[in-house]
Parts: C-alpha cells; structure tokens; sequence
C-alpha cells in the first residue's frame, strides 16, 4: 500500500537535510536555479524561457501543497553544515510506481550530491512510501547524470529516438529509461 505524503517529510543524509519546498524558499532555489540556468536549460524537460523567474519559481511553491496531496513529493536539500541550498529532487507518481530525477546548485557540482539526494529519496520511497518501481531518465549527451543513474544501480529498459525537444534550442534529443525495482534497490542497499 502506497502511504499519503504530508509537508512535513524531512530526510536527513550524510551531507544534507532534504524536505518539502515551502514559498518562504523563493528567493534561494530561484538564485540556485538561475546559477545553472543553462545547463538545466540543456538537460531538463521542464526548463523553458520565463521558468527562470522568480514569479515562476513562486508560482511553483505555491502548487506544492497540492502537488503533495495528490501524490507527488517535490524535495530540496540544504547543507548540514552551511544550511545552504544544495539540490531539488523529489517522487512524482506514475501509475503507481514513483519518477525521480535531480538538478544541482553550481557550487555542490560534481562533488556527489546528486547521488546522495537521489539515494535517500529512492530509499524514502521504497521504505516508507511502499513503491514497488521506480523510473529515471536522462538526454542524449548528459553523461554526468547518466553516470548517477548507473551508480545507483538502475537497469536500462529503452531508448525514445529524438524524445525530447531540448529547451535550450529545440534539438531533439534521444531519452534513455532506466528502472529499479524495491527489491533490487534492497539486494545492492541492505
């Protein structure tokens, strides 16, 4: 059984203390975003013109708590140490199994946040949310997030040719789909 989500949800890893968005966070994530505004403009689905703002960052905070009622978890970790603004990522759910995926604030690049953010919230998804599966996805070309994907252990189930119009410049782009079942995610995280 898939357990209701709440706003309340805080998951505390290594680094970093993840948790659920809230509007008084505005003016952090949207500095965050727009520090690597290109680059999520090359790799993420959602990053078009005007995502950039903070009115459309706002706006997103305010769709948070629904989002949670119906399912969804979106989270963003802070670092322990500095309290700063360190990633998004977050379950959404899609006919019962959860989607995940990540972006990264320019000064934690490269230093494995996004495989610790990711790890936590599969787990979180796995043992107390109850999903069986969960999906990931990359474009043709991010090979930094491929390599997280291939870290934590996902199996590669397909490829969509020319998937994905990048937001950047409308290149079409090959998606590539992984998926990791709970069972799995237990055999290689005991």
């Amino acid at each position: 059984m898939v357990k209701t989500m709440t706003n309340d949800i805080r998951i505390e890893t290594e680094r970093m203390i993840l948790r659920v968005p809230a509007p008084d966070d505005a003016h952090e994530m949207n500095a965050a975003l727009n520090e690597v505004w290109h680059e999520l403009q090359l790799w993420m689905s959602w990053a078009h013109h005007g995502e950039e703002t903070l009115e459309a960052t706002q706006r997103y905070l305010a769709t948070v708590s629904d989002n949670v009622r119906n399912g969804n978890l979106p989270l963003i970790g802070f670092c322990k140490d500095t309290g700063r603004y360190v990633v998004s990522t977050g379950i959404m759910l899609r006919d019962g199994e959860g989607e995940t995926g990540y972006w990264v604030a320019k000064d934690f690049l490269g230093k494995g946040y996004a495989t610790e953010a990711a790890s936590a919230t599969i787990d979180y998804a796995f043992t107390k949310i109850g999903l069986k599966k969960m999906h990931i996805n990359y474009f043709e070309g991010n090979n930094k997030s491929r390599r997280v994907i291939e870290k934590l252990g996902f199996t590669k189930t397909g490829v969509t040719e020319k998937g994905h119009a990048r937001c950047l410049d409308g290149v079409w782009l090959d998606e590539h789909h992984y998926e990791i079942t709970q069972g799995q995610w237990r055999q290689q995280c005991p």
